[in-house]
């Protein structure tokens, strides 16, 4: 019995791979259908919501994976953060001013639209709409 839960993980995490893979892969066609429009990654996200959605790919197919990616997620942005930290302060000296104003003006938009929608959410979870 044992081995069967064994053999049924290592399937799930099998087909997680294929299907996210696939999904990534068809976004970047899809991308490039649009001339670059979306990204590929953000096409291919689309792609997996809309067949988990549909119910093509089942959530189970998908969730050892994605549950992984998750709880490992902040290393995917160290390679990012060590770029940045290592760009010299003489090449981003002359667009210091814009980068500042983008990098606020950005941040007060990200925290102001996922305010109104958690409380949308809230509101909606409260029975008030």
């Amino acid at each position: 019995m044992d081995e069967v839960k064994v053999r049924k993980k290592i399937f799930l995490t099998l087909s997680g791979v294929a299907v996210i893979v696939l999904c990534y892969y068809a976004g970047g066609f899809l991308s490039k259908l649009v001339h670059g429009f979306i990204s590929p990654s953000v096409m291919g996200m689309l792609v997996l919501f809309g067949l988990l959605k549909s119910g093509v790919v089942k959530r189970e197919w998908v969730e050892i994976v994605a549950q992984f990616f998750l709880d490992n997620l902040m290393l995917f942005f160290i390679p990012v953060t060590a770029g940045v930290a290592l760009v010299p302060f003489s090449s981003i000296q002359n667009d210091l001013i814009a980068i500042v104003v983008s990098v606020s003006v950005s941040s007060f938009l990200v925290l102001w639209v996922v305010g109104k929608i958690a409380d949308k959410f809230e509101s909606m979870r409260d029975g008030n709409e």
